[in-house]
């Protein structure tokens, strides 16, 4: 089960947090202590969600989920007061409260050999000061409408989602995407051009260390464009 994973991989991160706004956040977050013999491992160094700084962690401990579920819940009564929201979502236990400037949800998930898996995710509530913007190589056409925008960094390297939908034809969102990264110094590497299916496109440019995969995909509401890029951060 790696809920979280698909999470960073998927939902948009933004970069309308300043640098200084998403350190603060990102040293100010509370820690829920883990049981013992808990392996803790983080998913990633430093994500951003919509401009609010997220730290995800990844916990294998050799109990129970009903001990688990106990322990994170008592952590969380310790940290802040008020309701704790509890619900089930596909046999897992989520915990959730607003603890501080932050808000912390607990995903409790059953292993095998009675074991548990837990992702804690804290995400802090302060409002970007403005809506962001995707890097500048990340163009999108004239009418575009951004819907998610993600930024993460882990290890040496920074990667960017970035999801919007296009009014314009698969085939015109497509030449303006390969004008848009040629005139910055991107190659095109791959497609899938010759593809018989007309209503959806991949292309994959390179420059220097830097890779962008775009794919662009018809839709109920106009087209689709994901954009997936990394480089050196």
């Amino acid at each position: 089960m790696k809920f979280f994973r698909r999470t960073i991989v998927t939902v948009a991160f933004s970069l309308g947090v300043g640098p200084v706004l998403a350190q603060q956040s990102f040293n100010s977050a509370p820690k829920l202590a883990a049981l013992d013999g808990s392996s803790v491992e983080r998913l990633g160094d430093a994500m951003k969600v919509n401009g609010r700084q997220v730290t995800v962690d990844h916990i294998v401990v050799s109990r129970s989920t009903a001990e688990v579920v106990r322990h994170y819940r008592g952590a969380l009564d310790e940290k802040s007061s008020g309701k704790i929201v509890e619900y089930r979502l596909k046999g897992d236990q989520i915990l959730a409260r607003k603890i501080g400037e932050h808000f912390v949800t607990v995903r409790v998930h059953a292993a095998p050999n009675g074991s548990s898996e837990v992702w804690i995710m804290t995400t802090a509530m302060q409002p970007p000061p403005s809506a962001a913007e995707p890097p500048s190589h990340l163009a999108l056409p004239a009418g575009s409408r951004l819907l998610s925008n993600v930024e993460s960094v882990d290890g040496g390297r920074r990667a960017h989602t970035v999801i919007a939908t296009a009014d314009a034809a698969v085939s015109a969102t497509q030449d303006f995407v390969k004008r848009s990264l040629s005139d910055r110094g991107f190659s095109l590497v791959a497609s899938d051009a010759s593809s018989l299916d007309q209503s959806r496109r991949v292309m994959l440019f390179q420059r220097g260390a830097e890779d962008v995969m775009v794919t662009i995909a018809d839709g109920p509401k106009g087209r689709t464009v994901v954009f997936n890029a990394s480089g050196p951060k």
